[in-house]
């Protein structure tokens, strides 16, 4: 086990290329699509922990109106079993399909030094010589539960813009005040560090106090981009089947109450949906190509019922 200022390393592991995916709890965890994406990534793949970063230096465990920084513990029989504080992880996992190993983080977003943290945080990452940040995060929205949550994106340099038009992604567009997610895309354009940050929408429905605490339709539509943009081989289906039973479960409310139906049914009407599709492994020149084909067949069907 090594120190190494505000890091404890417990494992120096030899990494190919390696991508970071951050999954930083806070402000813009709605629906855990950020915590939520990278602690099923950790889970289905088998990712190893090997470092941790220090919290009593990030962390204020008391807050007004706030439990969740609170360390959690468990009592039986009147005896302190476990005591858990936040905590701030790194794992690996070697990607044997690819030339990219891959590093999680799973954290939480700091209450004070938020420049330490990221600067942190972004030293390690050129240690470990990561090539590219992904910074999944999801905000409350009301999406209705019915159709595939928007993605929107924003990115640390210009040229990141053209590879993520690629998959059906709304480039952010806000003024206002901005999460640790925002900051850390601010110092890594500064170090000139490529970083891509994806936001799903989580619906949230206030008129009926319906907000979800983890939304499996939120953190599938990040778990697609990144099961084509980290180039893994990974199996979403737990979370499909996840989300298809929490479409269920909201449905049947709506069975029971005519207002929420009505109230869904004017959201779906406003809601334009962009679903997504991996793109295909094609040259521009291809693509022209097929879409041509797929014309002249669909013209050539057309004329045969006329």
């Amino acid at each position: 086990m090594e120190k190494k200022g505000l890091l404890t390393i417990t494992e120096k592991p030899v990494l190919r290329k390696p991508n970071m995916v951050c999954g930083i709890g806070g402000w813009t965890d709605g629906g855990k699509a950020a915590t939520g994406t990278v602690g099923y990534l950790r889970r289905t793949l088998g990712a190893t922990r090997f470092a941790e970063m220090d919290v009593q230096r990030f962390h204020v465990f008391q807050l007004p109106g706030e439990i969740s920084t609170r360390p959690h513990i468990k009592i039986e029989d009147g005896l302190i079993k476990t005591h858990t504080p936040p905590s701030n992880e790194f794992f690996y996992w070697t990607n044997r399909t690819s030339e990219h190993d891959l590093v999680l983080f799973l954290g939480t977003e700091p209450s004070l030094n938020w420049w330490e943290y990221a600067e942190t945080l972004l030293d390690f990452a050129a240690e470990l010589g990561v090539q590219r940040i992904y910074l999944p995060g999801g905000v409350l929205d009301q999406t209705p539960h019915t159709r595939e949550p928007a993605v929107s994106c924003y990115v640390s340099n210009p040229a990141l813009k053209a590879e993520m038009s690629a998959h059906a992604l709304q480039f952010s567009a806000y003024e206002g005040p901005g999460s640790f997610g925002t900051t850390l895309a601010h110092f890594a354009a500064q170090r000139g560090t490529e970083l891509v940050a994806l936001t799903a929408r989580s619906t949230y429905y206030p008129e009926f106090n319906i907000v979800l605490a983890e939304n499996a339709k939120s953190i599938l539509a990040i778990l697609k981009r990144l099961r084509r943009l980290l180039g893994i081989t990974l199996d979403l289906s737990p979370m499909e089947e996840a989300g298809r039973d929490l479409e269920g479960k909201l449905n049947f409310m709506m069975g029971q109450n005519a207002e929420l139906r009505a109230y869904v049914a004017e959201l779906e009407k406003n809601y334009v949906e962009r679903r997504y599709q991996e793109p295909l492994d094609i040259t521009a020149g291809e693509a022209v190509e097929i879409a041509e084909e797929f014309l002249r067949k669909e013209d050539e069907q057309g004329k045969g019922k006329e």
